[in-house]
């Protein structure tokens, strides 16, 4: 198997099971506190905090790896799946709702969110090594393990009792470290065969990267309009969260149940493959600016036919929109990133689309439950509607605009 395949399947594993354990400690997290005892406002408090904790930390991280000469993504990415491990493990060992209890599940949702932007990152850390890593493929395997394990969770949980749910998670992290472990020796095997030293492998420098870091406020006011984007994406995630963490009261409006709930979380992730799988292909044709018009355009479309359908099959018909909206933002928005910014950007610009993801699912999930309960489903789904059409407007109001890095090659 050559070396660019092993690397590319390397990057698939890790990208498979950083998803695979988001359906443990982000989809079941109501499943395992309600079996703890916990109501549901303090799950959503638990949900909250660690989401808003995370984007401090996020840019903490990102700073430190910039300017460190021997923090990188790969390090970086073995460091808090570590953590993420005595954290689940914690969980698991403390099994009755508690202070400690909330503590430690609110740190596992600050680490594991924290740590996307990294998974997203290290693709072109790799790509370093002299060869093509796919993004599309590797996400593609994230949204495959997510479809597979959220079904046989369903089956784990009413078998064995919620305490499934972290020690499922601890097996995930155990691959997950060992396969972070595995592609990070085939990529300096691969950087030694090919002669191509940087700081990811803490020995030589040989590579054209400057060594002046970017700081938090230079690169906020240096990319005016990419942050005007970001809150675009915000405005995307917004209706995006609501339609995943208000399904069945959506579902329940129109007399739909938890079975077709899971019917439809398995198809949105199997939907998601295509166009990440086929990415690569699909780039060939089409530019990151024209692709990301596109994915709003499919957020927007998807939310306005759920608020309209009034049946299941209509429900199902609008979770097709998810191939070109959710399906292709990943992918596209990543390559753009990385189009648009130099190697001292990049990470901490992964790290501000991280951050609208998680600003826009708080504001979701904050908002949409206050909505719910003072008002209905129709008006839930109409304002985020509206919310959700306005990020597209945004993002076709700058995405053109926004700057090719000066002295980006190529």
């Amino acid at each position: 198997m050559s070396r660019k395949v092993l690397l590319n399947l390397d990057y698939a594993l890790i990208q498979g099971m950083y998803w695979a354990f988001y359906v443990v400690a982000g989809l079941f997290v109501s499943v395992y506190m309600l079996g703890k005892g916990y109501s549901n406002t303090s799950i959503g408090v638990v949900i909250a905090a660690g989401n808003i904790i995370a984007v401090f930390f996020q840019s903490v991280l990102a700073d430190a790896t910039d300017k460190s000469r021997r923090l990188n993504n790969i390090l970086v990415i073995k460091i808090l799946v570590a953590f993420l491990f005595i954290l689940t493990l914690s969980v698991l060992v403390i099994g009755h709702r508690s202070l400690m209890l909330t503590i430690f599940y609110t740190a596992l949702i600050v680490f594991h969110t924290a740590l996307h932007p990294f998974i997203n990152s290290v693709s072109f850390t790799l790509e370093e090594s002299g060869y093509h890593i796919s993004f599309g493929i590797g996400r593609s395997m994230g949204s495959l393990s997510a479809a597979v394990l959220g079904l046989v969770m369903g089956y784990f949980v009413t078998g064995f009792g919620v305490d499934v749910i972290p020690f499922s998670g601890l097996v995930i992290l155990f691959l997950m470290e060992g396969f972070v472990i595995m592609t990070d020796r085939c990529y300096k095997k691969v950087c030694n065969e090919n002669n191509v030293w940087n700081k990811h492998t803490n020995i030589k420098d040989e590579v054209n990267i400057s060594d002046r870091t970017i700081d938090f406020k230079e690169f906020m006011t240096g990319n005016i309009r990419f942050v005007i984007l970001s809150a675009g994406v915000v405005a995307l995630f917004f209706g995006n969260v609501i339609l995943e963490n208000f399904t069945i009261q959506i579902l329940e409006n129109i007399g739909g149940d938890t079975k077709q709930l899971g019917i439809i979380i398995f198809v949105m992730a199997m939907l998601e493959m295509p166009a990440m799988l086929f990415f690569d292909r699909i780039r060939g044709f089409f530019s990151y600016t024209f692709l990301l018009k596109l994915s709003a355009v499919f957020f927007s479309v998807k939310i306005i036919m759920m608020y309209i359908a009034d049946s299941m099959i209509l429900i199902y018909i609008a979770q097709i929109n998810q191939i070109l909206g959710y399906g292709l933002m990943f992918p596209a928005m990543v390559g753009f990133i990385d189009n648009i910014m130099s190697k001292e950007e990049a990470v901490r610009g992964q790290a501000v689309f991280t951050t609208a993801i998680t600003a826009g699912n708080v504001l979701g999930c904050i908002l949409g439950g206050r909505i719910l309960d003072v008002s209905s489903v129709e008006s839930l789904l109409l304002i985020s509607s509206a919310i959700t059409v306005a990020g597209a407007v945004i993002i076709f109001a700058v995405v053109d605009k926004i700057r090719i890095y000066e002295f980006k090659e190529g």
